[in-house]
Parts: structure tokens; C-alpha cells; sequence
């Protein structure tokens, strides 16, 4: 038996996410070294504002990693991480779009977005691999 076609779509998803955030703190450490973020008159603070926003993306890139490794291994703990993450990305981002009161189209559209990740870790054929220990033995025998 092997894993269903659901479960592979979803540590896609995951591994892509994972990277995509990572991908977004590399440029924003980029960023603090180009020619027009230094030759600004207030650079210090303007590299500052980069690291802590790298900082802020970073660390849910890292988990959102470490979770996508548990879910590629079959892992309950990865499904657990992953869902944890992707709730907190898309409660910050929903935060951050109703606290300013001014809907725009682009911030709504990122929030659905992160949601997708959470829909398809719900999905009943993708828990019951992760949460069954039958699920996590057929991984275990093709790993």
C-alpha cells in the first residue's frame, strides 16, 4: 500500500510553502545589502525594519520545514506542526487585515491563500493517514 494521492498533494504544498517563505527572509536579508537601501538617508533603520520582517518570515519558514520533513516520514507530529503553522499564519494575517480596517483586495487574497494548506490538512482522507497507525506504517515501509 502507498500513500494516497491527497497526502502526496499535501506534503507538496507544504514543502513549497516552506520554501516559499524561506525563499521571501533570503531576500529580504538580500535587500538589507543593495546599493539603494544603503544610499538612503535613514538606511540603519530601513535595514533594521528588513531583519526583524526576515526574522518574523524566518522562523515560520523554518517550522513550516521541519513540519513538511514530518509529513514526507508519514509523522503525526508533522501533520500537527503543519496544522499549527498554517492556523498562526492565517490567524496573523486575518488579524493584520481586519485591525487596519481598510480591506484591500491583495490582503484578502493572501489570507485565502494561506488557508488553502489548512483546508487540505483537514480533509478526511489526510487525516485519517496521519492520525491511523496503519497510515503511518505504510510510510514507514516505503521509507
Amino acid at each position: 500500500m502507498k500513500r494516497p494521492a491527497l497526502v502526496m498533494v499535501v506534503n507538496v504544498v507544504q514543502t513549497l510553502l516552506g520554501l516559499l517563505l524561506a525563499g521571501i527572509t533570503l531576500y529580504l536579508i538580500v535587500l538589507t545589502r543593495s546599493k539603494e537601501i544603503l544610499a538612503d538617508s535613514d538606511a540603519a533603520d530601513t535595514v533594521h525594519g528588513l531583519l526583524i520582517g526576515a526574522l518574523v518570515i524566518g522562523i515560520p519558514a523554518l517550522i513550516t520545514l521541519i513540519a513538511a520533513f514530518g509529513l514526507w516520514k508519514g509523522r503525526f507530529w508533522g501533520w500537527v506542526l503543519s496544522l499549527a503553522t498554517d492556523v498562526g499564519i492565517v490567524a496573523v494575517l486575518v488579524y493584520n487585515t481586519i485591525s487596519e480596517g481598510d480591506l484591500e483586495g491583495d490582503e484578502i487574497a493572501l489570507a485565502v491563500g494561506f488557508l488553502l494548506p489548512v483546508i487540505l490538512l483537514l480533509l478526511p482522507a489526510v487525516r485519517k493517514f496521519f492520525w491511523t497507525p496503519s497510515g503511518r506504517q505504510v510510510s514507514a515501509q516505503s521509507a
